[in-house]
């Protein structure tokens, strides 16, 4: 076994959902390929497989032997959407005069309908013929091979037949079919554009600082190190720190947050966020590739490229779907023509509508359409989503599990008291503890440094960090331990022998007893658990209306996830957290929710990260995830039962009431069924979180 790797492509040449389970069915037959996953909606391909039997330039062949193209760039809807365009504006007018002819009779129709009918059908639609070919080469059947049988069954009649009447049947049906798939693709491209507006957040040309002076260069010519400068009203182009200069910055792009954060020397700035008042300079910590924003991006088109639940039922109704589409047209068709002595014309016509209602383009749609609009949306609403099982699954989880640290409050601890217990003077304590914790970014070590900051700093060997417990090292021959004693006290030992106790206070965020109240109204399983001290633990319980057996205390990380098998065992269950040591837990949960702050580690971790760290934004994904449900199962309803009940019309069931249904008019069906998915599925942007 090789190092398994994760490739992903771009591909361009779908234009149904049955091209992605093609495409899908190829990837999967090369040796070493472990899964792969193929989204119609945003044109990506994501292959899971072992780097020591194939490669990607393997599986990049693959998708090229089933008639598609890899492209180095992401398809532009627009384009696409363009294309569909031109091809029915030259479909329609190649079949208007078939359609005039239908009620004005024009000289020498029949060969002029055979040759606007070649055109219309073999040139305007040579890629319907194309996937057809490709299909039958990897022996299955798509979309397109449905399209093909109809329009090719049409033009071989009439042609042999000697009647134009279904040469304008050939034409119509590429001409509405066509329509659908414009109408669709400009719909489509809304989908997309959530992802689109964070890339177009860098911006192309920056301020670089050379000496004293700065010169206008391009972003992909700055590296780690520079220093550059970002005027008011700009966007910040890449992740540094502050060395000169103070302002306000408008981080919503991140986090969803709209109030802006103020920002100086030594702080923190991200790519993608806005300068609101004056110019800074500011040292670049990371290139383009390795910003906050651009991680946000990868994981959004991750997401959105992910295989939901819901779509994998789809993937497998699809499957089966088209063949029992073609035999159920040929049974119409004998049916017809043997048993209730239709003549050749009327079966035909039943025949094609049949074919032609029942395109299952719109059921491949109708998950990831939904997914690719929810999860920009969700950034919108600062959550960063990481796949489409999750958002289909945050609405059913029954039980919330938070951490209490950095998660319920505030992140911001402060020394509440200080006893020195030995006979080292204060100033020898708070200097040891100081030089303990100075190196550390938990809430405690950070609130033991700003209470000592005045400490003289002293240089340790052998230090350790415990997860959970606290940091140990060597000075002067003595081995100091400053940490959770057994009790649950924060304490500085020496050589085991306790000389100081620190105890904290901190305080809960401002929307964190809204947000839990609204929950435990909407009869959800509250959970707190911290590794700080029962007494600690049961006050922030008692201001949250948490019952006391709903508390867990002085528990390290891996008691944390003991809690979440235990609470597992009668629901599902999501663990809140903030960080490094609750990835355990978060990992274990049935949904792992990290509090993000913007961090690099918090996006890491968890199955969805809270970028504005606001715990309301779990309201906002349970919400969005029901709504995003409803949507789905909804355009399952438009792509499938819609087809389904218009099946038995097409094939002549209510003909004896005088309601019968021409393969053009099921043409035009088919194609809006997938237009109402799409326009279903942008009627998500209309959310809004109930009151």
């Amino acid at each position: 076994m090789g190092e398994t790797k994760i490739a992903n492509f771009n591909i361009s040449g779908m234009h149904c959902a049955s091209c992605a389970l093609l495409i899908k069915k190829s990837l999967e037959g090369v040796s070493g390929v472990e899964s792969a996953s193929v989204n119609y909606a945003n044109k990506k391909a994501t292959v899971k497989y072992d780097s020591h039997q194939t490669s990607d330039s393997e599986l990049a062949k693959a998708v090229v032997s089933s008639g598609y193209a890899v492209s180095d760039q992401k398809a532009d809807d627009k384009k696409e959407a363009h294309t569909w365009r031109q091809k029915f504006i030259y479909s329609f007018l190649l079949s208007l005069p078939l359609f005039v002819s239908m009620f004005w009779p024009l000289p020498y129709i029949f060969w002029l309908g055979l040759v606007l009918t070649i055109i219309n059908v073999f040139v305007i639609g040579q890629n319907f013929y194309r996937g057809f070919l490709t299909a039958l080469r990897v022996r299955t059947f798509t979309m397109d091979s449905l399209i093909a049988i109809g329009t090719f069954s049409a033009f071989i009649f009439s042609l042999f037949m000697g009647t134009f009447h279904y040469f304008e049947v050939a034409s119509a049906l590429v001409t509405f079919v066509t329509l659908g798939k414009w109408l669709e693709s400009f719909a489509k491209a809304k989908t997309s554009s959530a992802v689109a507006k964070l890339i177009d957040l860098s911006p192309k040309i920056v301020h670089q600082k050379t000496g004293t002076s700065f010169s206008d260069v391009t972003l992909e010519s700055i590296k780690v190190g520079d220093v550059l400068l970002v005027k008011s009203g700009e966007i910040v182009p890449l992740d540094g720190q502050i060395t000169d200069g103070s302002s306000s910055l408008d981080q919503s792009a991140l986090t969803g947050e709209s109030v802006p954060v103020d920002k100086s020397v030594g702080d923190k700035v991200f790519a993608g966020t806005q300068n609101q008042n004056s110019a800074f300079e500011f040292k670049i910590t990371a290139g383009v590739s390795d910003t906050i924003l651009s991680r946000i991006v990868k994981l959004v088109e991750e997401a959105q490229s992910s295989t939901s639940p819901l779509q994998s039922l789809a993937d497998k109704i699809s499957s089966i779907f088209v063949p029992t589409v073609l035999i159920t047209a040929l049974v119409t068709f004998i049916i017809w023509k043997l048993f209730l002595g239709g003549s050749w014309d009327t079966s035909v016509n039943y025949f094609l509508a049949v074919i032609v209602i029942a395109c299952p383009c719109a059921l491949g749609l109708a998950t990831p359409t939904t997914i690719m609009v929810a999860t920009g949306l969700a950034a919108k609403f600062g959550l960063l989503v990481k796949g489409g099982d999750s958002l289909q699954l945050a609405s059913s989880i029954g039980t919330f599990l938070f951490d209490k640290t950095g998660t319920l409050t505030d992140n911001q601890l402060s020394v509440k008291s200080f006893k020195n217990l030995s006979k080292l003077s204060d100033s020898n304590i708070l200097s040891i503890a100081y030089s303990l914790e100075i190196s550390s970014t938990h809430p405690i070590a950070k609130a033991i440094v700003n209470y000592a900051n005045s400490s003289a700093l002293v240089k340790f060997a052998d230090f350790k960090s415990h997860t959970g417990l606290g940091v140990s090292g060597t000075y002067q021959k003595n081995k100091y331990f400053l940490g959770k004693s057994g009790s649950g006290e924060v304490v500085l030992q020496k050589n085991q022998k306790t000389i100081a106790s620190f105890t904290f206070s901190d305080s809960l965020r401002p929307d964190t007893l809204a947000a839990i109240t609204r929950m435990l109204k909407q009869n959800l399983n509250i959970y707190l658990v911290s590794g700080d001290s029962e007494l600690n633990a049961a006050a922030i319980a008692t201001v949250l209306n948490l019952p006391q057996d709903h508390v867990f205390s002085n528990i390290l990380p891996e008691g944390k996830v003991d809690v979440v098998k235990k609470l597992q065992q009668t629901s599902r269950v999501a663990f809140v957290g903030d960080g490094i040591n609750d990835s355990p837990s978060l990992a274990q949960s049935d949904l792992g929710i990290a509090m993000g702050g913007g961090t690099d580690i918090a996006i890491e971790s968890g199955n969805i990260v809270i970028m504005n760290n606001r715990l309301s934004s779990i309201l906002v994904l349970r919400e969005l995830s029901r709504q995003t449900v409803n949507k789905i199962r909804q355009n399952f309803f438009y792509a499938l039962f819609y087809n389904l009940i218009l099946i038995p019309v097409a094939a002549g069931v209510l003909t004896p009431i005088g309601v019968t249904l021409r393969p053009e008019f099921a043409a035009l069906a088919m194609s809006l069924s997938s237009v109402s998915v799409v326009l279903n599925s942008l009627s998500l942007n209309l959310f809004r979180l109930n009151p």
